[in-house]
């Protein structure tokens, strides 16, 4: 649940440890709204599980390998918790909006 402890380390709670997770993965502008992210933290390893909603037509599969890569990459950084396992989960794909289109015309 921390990292190695030993004189002055910093320990990270699990609960922590998501909150963190869970703004690196909302660091991203083809997301439709926060991410939502569960973690399991050994010693100083961790699996995250992380459900995004992408705005379509965004790549989905490479919104979902950026967000894996970054949240690897980042939490260690932020951390010092080796994230060695990322599920991405997409659970709902958002339309943007069409501007300038009026589907009330439509058929006429």
């Amino acid at each position: 649940m921390t990292a190695p402890a030993g004189p002055g380390a910093t320990r990270v709670s699990e609960r922590t440890f998501v909150k963190i997770a869970t703004e690196v993965a909302a660091d991203d502008d083809r997301l439709a709204e926060r991410p939502q992210v569960a973690a399991s933290v050994s010693g100083a390893v961790a699996a995250v599980r992380l459900g995004i909603a992408v705005r379509y037509p965004a790549p989905v599969r490479q919104v979902a390998a950026e967000a894996r890569e970054r949240l690897m990459s980042r939490m260690r950084d932020l951390t010092g918790i080796t994230v060695e396992n990322v599920d991405v989960d997409v659970v709902r794909l958002v339309p943007e909006p069409r501007s300038g289109y009026d589907d009330s015309r439509r058929g006429s």
